[in-house]
């Protein structure tokens, strides 16, 4: 049989893994408040009276039932790992927060009147009026909602591609003919559970538990057939004659209809499956035996794998309802393979047997960097898929990633766990775009993470390659954390001595100066969770930049080159970018990350990768870290310590 074709058993589970569902969306913005102002941070509204928190030009105070807690000044990164589990684990009080602890910078947690728990970090304080940007986590009992009125009718809220969970706007955004999509909004269907449709003859039902769809694109009207229903998501599978272009879709349940709602169809916009029904992250790939790799079964250089997704575009011979599906090489349609950024042979993309669930069989180059995470991308013309990643060893097996300092067994290991006690030392330097030493810190996480950080990668790709985490979707449940008590901390070196404060897992403390190369220890007294520790991190010089000038515009068709000298010694470089504070307000937040060993002395951005951000203002930076060293105590699964620096850069994306 040939390796185009896959067992029917396999194909089931493959099935039952690829229909994972959309996450919810998180509501996050921006907003600034005058004194006498509250926001309500289950709307996003600011007004004269109601709401959550009220602001009155000297304090913060919470309103009717509505808790804060104040974690200090932490900055936005520290605020971009503040996942849902966090937010909801933290104790909250009625206490206010004071004008002088609301610095740029300071992060802090609001129990919403609504149930609900957001993060809220202050971005500006300008006399009395204190600027913040915010993220309302969906409350874990709103996952399923309860049923709208019989008469509201079904609304529309967002259409998706079943895998890669790309939002409009976002410049690879589109639903393709013959693909599987889902359709998000409100009463499209009854309340039961849904239940997945077989595909089997006589196929696909076009009308299921009273729900039907229609999309009309060019004065062409089409149905695509349902794979289930529930009253808040659909899955379904545009017809290949659905024409390309812009037109309109609507949702009938029990006879009433929906407005209609705006759909994009492409030519071509494949989305990949993943593991983690994340959108990014660790991909669903197979053998031709139909074995799924994963961080303890690699694939090898040389080898062919079947990826799994859907998107690749119109298949006419085929209904897009029945199995088996034809299984015709769509060679017409073009399309790229990038694997660890190398153009990998594509032996057959097209359908698999089942309606909307296309295959592409691949070869991985036989020089492509190895790792943990080798990113995964494919591409028809400008549009570009979402982001995955693979492990690659050449001898198969457990993989091996020396920047993390883990290899496949730990990584599995750790995968394998409900919360996985991980502690992160880090002190660094923020070099400013004109060059000027910034900020500098001493930082520490102590948390449980869920296992899915380690098995899908998170926001990390190997050594020569890039990831690209789209806009976020809500659901931050692979990446969650518990705070640690790991009791007091210190650190001490050229800076002098000096008292880690914060809690709740995040601890942090401004140094008075970072004078590399020198030695900087960490001391932890240890706590209720976590022992003991003391780890010194030894830096000598980093790296300078070559080629700045030549990183403030970047077309992003051609790739972008960043060039450097020096550097840590056996050290790890990322480059990362993304996307304007302005977009991010109205799309979410489009970032890449790549990285490359100290020694290379330059990276390259595939066109790859940065096709998948929109044009426009944007941020680069490139950060030094040292070999990264194990933090050993009882209580910790994984410690790791090491130094950064980094240099922001302002770029334009073309």
């Amino acid at each position: 049989m040939s390796n185009r074709y896959r067992s029917y058993r396999m194909a089931t589970v493959l099935l039952a893994i690829a229909l994972s569902t959309a996450a919810w969306a998180d509501q996050s913005g921006n907003t600034t408040l005058v004194p006498n102002t509250f926001l309500n941070l289950d709307t996003g509204a600011v007004s004269a009276a109601g709401g959550d928190i009220l602001w009155n030009g000297t304090s913060l105070a919470p309103r009717g039932r509505a808790g804060l807690i104040n974690l200090g000044k932490h900055g936005s990164h520290a605020f971009g790992l503040i996942p849902a589990r966090y937010a909801s684990a933290a104790s909250y009080s009625a206490a206010p927060i004071l004008a002088h602890e609301l610095v740029v910078g300071d992060i802090f947690g609001v129990h919403t009147n609504g149930g609900r728990y957001a993060k809220v970090i202050v971005t500006a304080a300008n006399g009395t009026s204190l600027s913040l940007q915010y993220t309302t986590f969906r409350a874990a009992r709103s996952i399923r909602a309860k049923p709208a009125a019989a008469s509201a009718g079904p609304v529309i809220t967002k259409l998706q591609n079943n895998y890669s969970y790309l939002v409009p706007g976002v410049p690879n955004y589109g639903i393709a003919p013959g693909s599987l999509f889902v359709i998000i909004g409100t009463s499209l269907s009854d309340a039961t559970p849904p239940v997945l449709q077989s595909s089997a003859a006589p196929g696909l039902p076009q009308t299921l538990n009273q729900t039907s769809v229609s999309v009309t694109v060019k004065g062409a009207t089409v149905t695509p057939a349902l794979y289930y229903t529930s009253a808040t998501q659909l899955a379904a599978v545009l017809p290949s004659t659905t024409p390309v272009g812009d037109g309109t879709i609507t949702v009938t349940y029990a006879g009433t209809a929906s407005a209609p709602a705006p759909i994009h169809v492409v030519a071509s916009a494949l989305g990949l499956d993943t593991l983690y029904g994340s959108g990014f992250g660790a991909g669903v790939a197979t053998d031709a035996n139909g074995k799924v790799f994963g961080l303890t079964n690699s694939a090898t250089p040389g080898q062919t794998i079947i990826l799994w997704g859907s998107g690749i575009g119109a298949d006419t011979s085929s209904d897009d309802r029945t199995y088996p599906q034809k299984q015709n090489d769509l060679t017409s349609i073009p399309m790229q393979v990038f694997i660890g950024g190398l153009s990998a042979n594509i032996t057959y993309h097209g359908r698999s047997q089942y309606p909307g669930v296309d295959q592409i069989n691949v070869e991985i180059p036989a020089n492509v960097p190895p790792g943990c995470y080798v990113s995964v991308v494919a591409a028809s013309g400008s549009i570009v898929s979402n982001t995955v990643t693979l492990p690659v060893n050449p001898g198969g097996g457990p993989c091996s990633d020396p920047a993390s300092a883990l290899d496949g067994s730990k990584l599995q290991a750790a995968a394998g766990k409900r919360g996985v006690n991980s502690v992160g030392v880090t002190v660094g330097q923020n070099i400013s775009p004109n060059g000027t030493p910034g900020d500098t810190n001493a930082f520490v996480i102590a948390a449980s993470l869920t296992g899915g950080y380690y098995g899908t990668g998170y926001e990390y790709a190997s050594q020569g390659s890039c990831m690209v985490v789209p806009p976020s979707q809500g659901d931050f449940s692979n990446a969650g954390l518990t705070p640690l008590d790991v009791g007091s901390i210190q650190e001490s070196g050229p800076s002098g001595n000096v008292t880690l404060g914060g809690g709740g897992g995040i601890y942090s403390a401004p140094l008075a100066g970072l004078n590399f190369p020198g030695t900087y220890t960490f001391t932890a007294s240890g706590g209720a969770d976590v022992g003991g520790f003391k780890v010194a991190i030894n830096v000598q010089t980093t790296l300078t930049l070559t080629n700045k000038a030549a990183l403030a515009t970047i077309t992003r068709s051609q790739g972008a080159t960043v060039t450097w000298s020096g550097g840590f010694p056996n050290g790890d470089v990322q480059v990362s970018g993304g996307i304007s504070a302005q977009f991010a307000t109205q799309y979410g937040a489009v970032r890449f990350f790549c990285h490359a060993p100290s020694s290379a002395g330059q990276f390259t951005i595939p066109a790859s990768i940065l096709m998948a951000l929109p044009p426009g203002g944007g941020s680069l930076a490139v950060e030094n870290f040292t070999a990264p060293q194990g933090v050993s105590a009882t209580g910790i699964d994984v410690g790791l310590a090491a130094a950064v620096v980094v240099f922001k850069l302002n770029a334009t994306f073309k």
